[in-house]
């Protein structure tokens, strides 16, 4: 399921993005056990970011809450999401997390990759908020746990803003580093290293602004020629998809008011309902017309919609 979700989110993310472009330090390796510690500016659209972004599964860890209902949980676990609980989410929820970390070693003793957010909480900001201890426990505990070869790769999520569409987004992967422990160390001088080293790694190449709605990461070029030829074909996915567009928008404007989840919710609608949306409207031109219109229809909205966002860029 996680492949099939990956490609289906690749595809939507080209177009509800107007640019995303993944940087790669020159040193980054994918063959073993790996911790991606990332900043935290935009829900849980960080995550399918950075997961279609990687060449390799990852696996998340989220927010305990959304694990409470049983069908809910088996489908975000199949997902390769793995619920870690806060103290905000019941004192008597935080012994769960022993089977959690537990969960996290096992991964990464089979080489596999999980995904942190370090700062521990979301904001809408070009900013870094202080780092909890959530990432060197991890990894020390690794550590005592024979993983050896482990690396920490900072990495930092920049958007060009957080409530309009399209969006620009850069995702810089900075060079990993290996945590190491001495067992004559005190665990709190780890701690402190360890956060003081992956700061400085999230930090490098991060956009930083401090009360501003929007920048720019990118100097658009003008192609008069690419404006002439998708004239049309912006035009007809202006007019078969803004409709849908605008009724989740609103839908999303009005739910997450004075709230981060503005991106998560929007793209999340319209990555479930746009294609059954489509595919509903594609069978009854088929009742009506034939296959071959419905067929048709089926690749133009998602085509001229891809048309009309590469228009207004």
């Amino acid at each position: 399921m996680y492949t099939l979700f990956k490609i289906f989110a690749f595809l939507a993310v080209k177009i509800y993005c107007r640019k995303t472009v993944a940087n790669f330090d020159a040193t980054t390796v994918f063959s073993g056990p790996k911790i991606l510690a990332s900043n935290h500016p935009n829900s849980f659209f960080d995550a399918i970011l950075i997961a279609v972004h990687y060449p390799k599964p990852i696996y998340f860890l989220a927010r305990g809450d959304a694990f409470k209902k049983p069908l809910v949980a088996n489908f975000l676990k199949a997902l390769h999401l793995i619920p870690i609980y806060r103290l905000s989410e019941g004192k008597n929820n935080l012994s769960k997390n022993d089977a959690t970390f537990k969960k996290c070693l096992e991964l990464l003793r089979q080489n596999q990759t999980i995904l942190i957010f370090s700062e521990g909480l979301c904001v809408n900001e070009w900013n870094l908020r202080p780092l909890k201890k959530g990432t060197a426990r991890l990894a020390l505990m690794a550590l005592k746990e024979g993983i050896a070869n482990l690396e920490i790769q900072p990495v930092n999520l920049n958007y060009s803003n957080f409530h309009q569409n399209p969006k620009d987004v850069i995702i810089n992967f900075n060079e990993a580093f290996c945590p190491q422990f001495d067992e004559t160390s005190k665990e709190i001088e780890f701690h402190k290293t360890f956060n003081f080293k992956l700061k400085n790694g999230i930090l490098n190449k991060m956009y930083i602004a401090i009360q501003v709605k929007k920048v720019a990461l990118f100097k658009n070029k003008e192609n008069k020629l690419k404006q002439l030829l998708l004239v049309i074909p912006a035009s007809i996915g202006f007019i078969l998809n803004y409709w849908i567009y605008a009724i989740f928008k609103n839908f999303a404007l009005k739910k997450t008011t004075n709230t981060v989840f503005y991106d998560s919710i929007l793209f999340g609608l319209l990555f479930l309902c746009y294609p059954i949306i489509v595919s509903i409207l594609c069978v009854f031109l088929g009742l009506l017309v034939n296959f071959q219109a419905a067929l048709f229809l089926f690749f133009l909205f998602p085509l001229s919609a891809w048309s009309y966002r590469e228009y207004k860029s």
